[in-house]
């Protein structure tokens, strides 16, 4: 038997923000084994997830994301019309150092001009959101934004500084703090395999979950520029250790 959420909202939806790529998913509080997410299309690419990149125009009023900005700054810069906008992509690891991470920290893209981590992250957020949004609606008429539970996940190794930086700049793309829970990958991903489907003949039990208490496993994160293992054992109260 399935275990119920303990979301108090309909539908809970998670924001995979990457060095690499980025991505969502959503699913029903009703029925949250079902999930579903979107697919990015960029040429003759066809996936589940899309380039972390960002174009931003100086005057913030044009931004594209993903496979959409590596094209359009592709179309500028062949024209030489580039000049006006930014163009971000492999930046996520500059909150990598927590000592370092500062309000007004800036990044550069990749002419050297330099801009606010803070509006990178925000632009970012804020285009993930509005394609999530857009595919919720589709699957699901009549959904309103106070009945999603937003999750933004981030990496276990970073401080308290960088994921309030995070935290902030979902904020400011237009995720209500109160609908908003930053969750460590790692941790994401072990809950998620405690209660995975699978197929296996010597077992009647359609779920892995609830994992038995001693139950030994590996979760290994194999991102786009580091790459990440961890080791995790279930004790009897369902707490993980690692």
């Amino acid at each position: 038997m399935e275990k119920a959420s303990k979301s108090s909202k309909i539908m809970v939806a998670a924001i995979d923000f990457g060095t690499t790529f980025s991505g969502f998913a959503f699913s029903l509080k009703s029925d949250w084994g079902k999930v579903l997410t979107n697919t990015w299309t960029g040429g003759s690419l066809i996936s589940h997830k899309a380039p972390t990149c960002l174009l931003l125009k100086k005057d913030y009023k044009e931004y594209f994301f993903g496979y959409e900005a590596e094209d359009k700054y592709s179309d500028l810069t062949s024209d030489d019309n580039h000049s006006d906008y930014y163009f971000f992509q492999r930046f996520k690891m500059i909150l990598h150092q927590d000592f370092t991470v500062k309000r007004h920290i800036t990044c550069n893209d990749i002419t050297g001009k330099p801009l606010e981590a803070s509006l990178v992250f925000e632009y970012c957020i804020r285009c993930l959101k509005k394609c999530l949004q857009q595919q919720i609606e589709k699957s699901y008429l009549g959904t309103h934004d106070d009945d999603i539970e937003y999750v933004l996940t981030v990496p276990a190794i970073w401080g308290d500084k960088a994921k309030l930086f995070m935290r902030e700049a979902a904020v400011k793309a237009g995720i209500k703090k109160e609908n908003l829970t930053i969750a460590l990958e790692p941790e994401a991903a072990s809950i998620y395999c405690q209660y995975l489907k699978f197929a296996k003949e010597d077992t009647s039990s359609p779920t892995l979950g609830v994992v038995k208490p001693g139950t030994k496993y590996m979760v290994i994160d194999l991102g786009g520029e580091d790459i990440y293992s961890l080791s995790t054992k279930l004790i009897p109260l369902f707490c993980c250790l690692y």
